[in-house]
């Protein structure tokens, strides 16, 4: 059985689409069109992030500390994908999800940040995807990246920033 392919829907640098429902492994052919992409910082009831350590089997950025983020696939919404990837990667449905800033960021990907809250706690994560899921509140992560103990993708800390600012 053969996996089923990813469409995704292009756009400019303002965001509007370009091309539609293209597979995903196209997408780096059209240099002046972006893949849309989601970054969700979700929010506990204390403040706390809702953080995962990829897995390390991970082509990039194996091991790092990073938020729930993935591509939005042809036709979707940004709060959409953000569901679907946070349920992928944390099993944790996000509630309350808005859009903070949107466009073109330092990889070439039209990301869309969102803030978002979560009522429980993950019982259910990919482990092909990552190795742990858990609430971080910033103060730690933040004391975890200056000792060295955590690596972070790129951006981390500025997305963080930019959610805890938009809530």
């Amino acid at each position: 059985m053969s996996k089923e392919i990813e469409l995704v829907d292009l756009v400019d640098a303002s965001g509007q689409i370009k091309k539609k429902a293209i597979p995903r492994s196209e997408a780096e052919q059209h240099p002046n069109l972006h893949l849309q992409i989601v970054i969700a910082a979700i929010f506990d009831y204390a403040g706390q992030l809702l953080v995962q350590r990829r897995a390390l089997t991970k082509s990039t950025c194996p091991g790092d500390i990073d938020l729930v983020c993935g591509a939005v696939v042809s036709g979707e919404t940004p709060e959409k994908a953000a569901i679907r990837e946070s349920l992928e990667e944390t099993g944790i449905e996000p509630k309350n999800l808005k859009v903070v800033q949107s466009g073109v960021n330092s990889y070439s990907r039209f990301r869309y940040l969102l803030i978002g809250e979560a009522d429980g706690e993950s019982n259910s994560y990919d482990p092909v995807e990552v190795e742990w899921v858990k609430f971080m509140s910033p103060d730690e992560l933040r004391a975890k990246n200056q000792s060295g103990e955590l690596t972070f993708v790129g951006e981390f800390f500025e997305d963080m920033e930019l959610a805890i600012d938009g809530k």
